[in-house]
């Protein structure tokens, strides 16, 4: 099992509505390590921008390319993308920012602290898996 943490833009999708019209958040669009994604790998919901955990869950299974999920919630709607299927396990509405996970030393080398507008989805340890877990 891995640990990954997908990033959602809140300019891009509008994440409150898609939850408040009942829109089931069941992909996610990546751009790299499609070939190591797999079922049952633990995932964390970064909010980009203000920074915060919107959701645990767990990955459902491999990457697939195709058409947008929920194209009305997306400013910006590709014809195409590779979307992984995800299960959401909890929401969450905790705040954490960008520079209070750069000073935590917990996540030093952290793919996502040098690279934080790299594309989905960034890699994490187990233990800076567990560290964010102690922020929960």
């Amino acid at each position: 099992m891995r640990y990954w943490l997908l990033t959602w833009n809140p300019k891009t999708f509008d994440l409150a509505a898609a939850r408040r019209d009942g829109q089931p958040i069941g992909d996610w669009r990546v751009g790299r390590f499609r070939d190591e994604l797999q079922a049952g790998d633990r995932f964390l919901f970064w909010r980009s921008g203000s920074g915060g955990i919107a959701a645990l869950g767990r990955i459902g299974g491999a990457p697939v390319f195709k058409p947008v999920p929920s194209p009305d919630y997306w400013t910006e709607v590709p014809e195409q993308a590779w979307f992984v299927p995800i299960e959401v396990e909890q929401w969450l509405d905790v705040d954490i920012t960008f520079g209070q996970l750069r000073a935590d030393k917990r996540f030093d080398g952290m793919g996502f602290i040098r690279m934080p507008g790299a594309a989905n989805p960034h890699p994490v340890t187990e233990a800076q898996w567990e560290a964010f877990m102690s922020r929960l």
